[in-house]
């Protein structure tokens, strides 16, 4: 039974489901609107702007924000700055780690690994 669980959580990481790929309008909570792409999986995701800077979006202030890295819980994550998106604005938002490809790949997997490996452990319970 677990060499099937395990067979059948390879299966699946190798099926992720990518993000959709193109323009898509977002709306700030003023009403405001800027442009950008979904990057990710369903593991980890992000939205890039025009010029390239990571996006995400802060449950609290209701806006998308320029993202910075952050360490919680002693593991890197992408976090919301505070500093609300606005269409042709440039992101002047610093972090102590740039957001490098490689920083984003690191995180994505960390966050497929641990997705996996609690699927694993839920389904040992069942």
């Amino acid at each position: 039974m677990r060499k099937l669980i395990l067979i059948l959580a390879f299966i699946t990481a190798g099926v992720s489901s990518p993000a959709y790929k193109g323009d898509i309008e977002f709306k700030q909570q003023d009403g405001s609107t800027f442009v950008g792409n979904l990057n990710g999986d369903e593991w980890f995701n992000w939205i890039e702007d025009k010029q390239s800077n990571v996006i995400k979006y802060n449950n609290q202030s209701k806006n998308y924000e320029y993202a910075i890295v952050e360490e919680v819980n002693g593991v890197a994550e992408l976090v919301p700055s505070g500093s609300p998106v606005a269409e042709g604005a440039i992101n002047k938002t610093q972090s102590a780690i740039a957001i490098t490809r490689d920083i984003l790949s690191q995180i994505g997997n960390r966050k497929r690994d641990e997705a996996l490996v609690h699927k694993k452990i839920k389904g040992d319970k069942e």
